[in-house]
């Protein structure tokens, strides 16, 4: 296992011998929402995570001013870092956007999409004016507040009956400082709409999404598949937007098992 820092990112390479693979994270957590992927795929693939700009230990940073351009930037330089041609890409939520757009500017680097839990619109009015007051909710020192209420969207009522995973991803969140929640946030909302574009995509894709997600709600995952050409959708009963962490065997499963299909043809 390889940690380093690129332009303020920590990226972690686990040095598998198969096709690269790199996970792009939550808001508002790091890459350690992925602990089970990548135990469960180190040995077939060369697995890679990294913190996203202002999250996790990419805290560091000389400037919290950027945009989502700056985020797909990010993921650009880490494969040329890493001299990696072509990736093996999951991103959820935020992660998928980051894909999103790194799928419009740079597709050849591209073997296969996991979309997870993410949508190809931006934020409208009221997801425009809901960000800005949760920005000046946590800038009033009550960052505990905010991500107490963000739990609470982020899994379904059934894994929130599970103690541990709870306990799990609110100390995950609580590492997390006031400047990268609120850069992030805003980074985020400057993305684009990509509802109309995501019918230009034609790398083998994965759209995978928790049945009681109400963050994006199936729905969202839906449409992408409808646009994208010849991908594959999968829905995980019961989980919500971490359908990652709440039911990471059988994301796993769905993740293996699309790109061992890829491997055949």
């Amino acid at each position: 296992m390889n940690t380093f820092k690129l332009n303020g990112i920590s990226v972690t390479d686990y040095e598998g011998n198969g096709e690269p693979l790199i996970f792009i994270h939550a808001y508002p957590l790091c890459s350690r929402m992925w602990d089970d992927q990548i135990e469960f795929f180190k040995n077939d693939y060369r697995v890679i995570t990294y913190d996203i700009r202002g999250l996790g230990y990419s805290n560091e940073l000389d400037s919290y001013l950027f945009t989502m351009e700056d985020l797909a930037d990010d993921l650009e330089n880490i494969l040329d870092h890493m001299k990696i041609e072509k990736v093996h890409a999951c991103g959820l939520s935020v992660g998928g956007y980051i894909l999103l757009r790194a799928s419009e500017r740079f597709p050849d680097r591209f073997s296969s999409l996991i979309l997870a839990d993410t949508k190809a619109d931006s934020d409208d009015h009221d997801g425009l004016l809901n960000r800005s007051a949760s920005i000046k909710k946590i800038r009033s020192g009550m960052k505990e507040e905010f991500l107490d209420a963000m739990l609470q969207k982020l899994i379904s009522s059934k894994s929130s009956e599970n103690t541990a995973l709870r306990k799990r991803i609110r100390e995950i969140m609580s590492w997390m400082d006031i400047n990268g929640l609120c850069s992030v946030m805003i980074a985020i909302a400057t993305r684009t709409n990509f509802s109309y574009r995501i019918k230009d995509i034609n790398i083998p894709s994965l759209i995978v999404v928790g049945s009681d997600d109400v963050m994006t709600p199936v729905i969202n995952s839906f449409y992408l598949k409808e646009g994208i050409k010849n991908s594959v959708f999968k829905t995980i009963a019961g989980a919500g937007h971490l359908s990652s962490m709440e039911r990471p065997d059988e994301f796993n499963k769905i993740v293996s098992e699309f790109l061992k299909g890829i491997k055949k043809k």
